[in-house]
C-alpha cells in the first residue's frame, strides 16, 4: 500500500525522491472496515488523513439525533485539514467509512514539520487548503442555491458512480432531501 500512497503522492505535487520518502517515513496506511468511525464530532483527534481507496463521509447529528451528511471523500483524496475541522481541539463533524478503506494517517506536529522543512511538502499543504476552499465554497454555493435535481446533478458530476457503492439515504441527507424524493429524482432524470 505504501507504493499506492507513494504514486499518489507524485498525483499530489510530492516528487522528489527525499521528499516522498520523508513523507512516507511518517505516514502509518491502515485498512478500515465499513461502518467505522475514524473520528467523532466533538472528541479530539491528531492526525491528518489522505483517502487511497473507498468511500468515506462527513456528517453531523443533528438536534432530533438525526445524521446530516455534510461532505464526501473519493479515492486519491485529502481529508480536510485538522485546522479546518476542529474548533478547540475538538472535531466539528464525524468521519465514517461508508465501503472498506485504506488511509494514510500522520500526525499532525509531523506533517507540520514536514511542511516547515520540506518545501514540496510546505507547496502540498497550501494547495490542499486552497482546494478545500474552493470546494467548500463550490458546495455552498450549490447547495443553498440549487434545487434537488440541480444539486444531485451536480454531485453525479463530483462524486461519479457513488450511487453505486453507498446507500442512497446517505445520498439524500446530502442533497437535503429525502430517500423517496431522491428515488424519483433518480426514475426521473432515467427517463430523460
Amino acid at each position: 500500500m505504501k507504493d499506492k500512497l507513494s504514486d499518489l503522492l507524485t498525483d499530489l505535487g510530492i516528487v522528489s525522491t527525499v521528499s516522498k520518502q520523508k513523507f512516507l517515513d511518517e505516514a502509518e496506511v491502515i485498512e478500515l472496515p465499513k461502518n467505522h468511525h475514524i473520528f467523532l464530532e466533538g472528541k479530539e483527534n491528531h492526525y491528518e488523513y489522505i483517502l487511497i481507496s473507498g468511500v468515506l463521509h462527513r456528517y453531523n447529528v443533528s438536534d432530533r439525533g438525526d445524521t446530516v451528511t455534510t461532505g464526501f471523500y473519493m479515492p486519491k483524496s485529502v481529508i480536510t485539514p485538522h485546522f479546518a475541522r476542529t474548533f478547540s481541539g475538538k472535531s466539528i463533524f464525524s468521519l465514517q467509512c461508508l465501503t472498506d478503506v485504506v488511509l494514510a494517517q500522520l500526525l499532525v506536529t509531523d506533517l507540520d514539520r514536514l511542511r516547515y522543512t520540506n518545501e514540496e511538502c510546505n507547496e502540498f499543504g497550501q494547495q490542499v487548503v486552497r482546494t478545500e476552499l474552493a470546494r467548500t465554497f463550490y458546495n455552498e454555493v450549490a447547495l443553498r442555491s440549487f434545487n434537488a435535481k440541480e444539486r444531485l446533478l451536480i454531485s453525479r458530476k463530483q462524486f461519479p458512480n457513488l450511487e453505486n457503492l453507498i446507500p442512497h439515504t446517505v445520498i439524500a441527507s446530502y442533497l437535503g432531501i429525502t430517500n423517496v424524493s431522491l428515488s424519483r429524482l433518480r426514475n426521473e432524470l432515467a427517463r430523460q
